[in-house]
């Protein structure tokens, strides 16, 4: 009986071992796309939060542009017993929403955000998440960009990401400037316990074949960008655009397939 105890023993050890060596279970792509909530699924104002592994979140609101209703993502990082934002919900109301769903689903302050470049849909809410004791963040590019567009400023800069390739940490994620896309300032995030990298508006979901809002993008940068982002995490299990539904890494290869299609186009 002793010898089968201490058999038995070691078998949890190891097995212990084994779930310490894998980390958290994370939603395969196409757990997270069954039933991914859609924009006609949630009105303006309203947000919802989807579980994609422990202490992760994406959350999902909507909020209408030019007369189309889009919806955006954004993710949720626990950090001990806190909560780290990615970007905002596009908005005060849906901020403020999206701050009252976590309080009700998850229960943990949100003690820091970042927004991941300087439009709206990443930055407007900051106030209102500065006015509920959250410090907010983004890189001194997106601070400058965003109050010479007269968009809501993140209060603290994030430093040493001025050079394509550049990654620093913050908190339990790290952040990576690939270089402009989307965006002269846009930056990605990895979350390395779950191997989840949110690509923001940099990233195209696998639905969308054209280029969508290239006002402020450098459409010949944004594919060696993006190659970058392939190049510093192979290992992704799980890839999130800033709009639509996630995938895997095969986003990365779609958005640069869509983005050298459009510069054929315009005969760059």
């Amino acid at each position: 009986m002793a010898r089968l105890f201490c058999y038995l023993f070691l078998i949890a050890i190891v097995a212990g071992c084994t779930t310490d060596a894998t980390g958290p279970r994370v939603a395969a792509p196409t757990e997270i796309a069954a039933g991914y909530p859609s924009a006609e699924a949630i009105p303006p104002g309203e947000v919802r939060l989807r579980e994609i592994s422990d202490g992760l979140w994406v959350h999902v609101a909507t909020q209408e542009f030019n007369g189309v209703v889009y919806p955006s993502n954004g993710l949720i990082v626990r950090d001990s017993n806190e909560l780290l934002l990615i970007d905002t919900a596009w908005g005060a109301e849906n901020t403020a929403a999206l701050l009252v769903a976590i309080e009700a689903e998850i229960g943990l302050p949100v003690r820091r955000a970042l927004s991941t470049h300087f439009h709206d849909d990443r930055v407007a809410g900051v106030d209102t998440l500065r006015a509920a004791g959250v410090e907010t963040f983004a890189t001194p590019l997106t601070r400058r960009l965003a109050e010479a567009e007269g968009n809501e400023v993140p209060a603290h800069a994030l430093e040493g990401l001025a050079e394509p390739g550049n990654v620093v940490k913050l908190g339990p994620v790290e952040v990576l400037y690939p270089g402009a896309g989307h965006a002269p300032d846009n930056v990605v995030v990895y979350v390395p316990e779950a191997g989840v990298l949110f690509g923001g508006c940099a990233v195209y979901e696998a639905l969308r074949t054209g280029p969508g809002n290239l006002s402020d993008a450098d459409i010949v940068a944004w594919s060696a960008s993006i190659q970058r982002v392939m190049e510093r995490y192979p290992e992704a299990k799980v890839v999130i655009p800033g709009h639509g539904v996630p995938g895997g890494l095969d986003l990365l290869n779609h958005t640069i397939a869509v983005n050298e299609a459009t510069s054929g186009r315009n005969g760059d």
